[in-house]
């Protein structure tokens, strides 16, 4: 077999193949043919037509319906990873506020600069600015 003939073999592959699927990145198995994206989209569509309908019929907002679930791609699953580490560690750090445990602490973040104006400085007068790194000011 030569490798030409393997590519067309390859890339004739359906579009819900194992192969295809690892190719765009969809993640778990979840497979979908060309059948099941167009029945979604479908089915997104006719919800909005129901949306217009409920609104020309009721004068009300429609209710809320859902789109119809897609299959997760890599990336998704990486963006909810992150997203689950960060809720974590923001949930630890209140756990420190409310226990007491950072009192008297400077918070992570803060500096003893507000708006490139030392703390314990008066603001400057509209229409100068504070140079931090060389001490003078500027006139804008």
């Amino acid at each position: 077999m030569t490798v030409r003939r393997l590519r067309v073999l390859i890339s004739g592959l359906p579009s819900d193949s194992l192969y295809k699927s690892k190719l765009y990145g969809i993640a778990n198995g979840q497979r979908w043919g060309l059948r099941d994206s167009m029945l979604a989209n479908m089915h997104d569509l006719l919800v909005a037509h129901f949306g217009v309908a409920y609104v020309g019929v009721t004068h009300k907002q429609p209710p809320k319906i859902d789109t119809f679930p897609r299959p997760e791609t890599e990336a998704d699953l990486e963006r909810k990873v992150v997203e689950a580490e960060k809720n974590a560690r923001a949930e630890d750090y209140l756990e420190l506020l409310s226990s007491g445990a950072l009192t008297g602490q400077q918070a992570p973040g803060t500096s003893d600069w507000v708006d490139g104006i030392p703390a314990d400085r008066p603001p400057l007068p509209s229409g100068t600015e504070q140079l931090p790194e060389a001490g003078g000011t500027t006139t804008t």
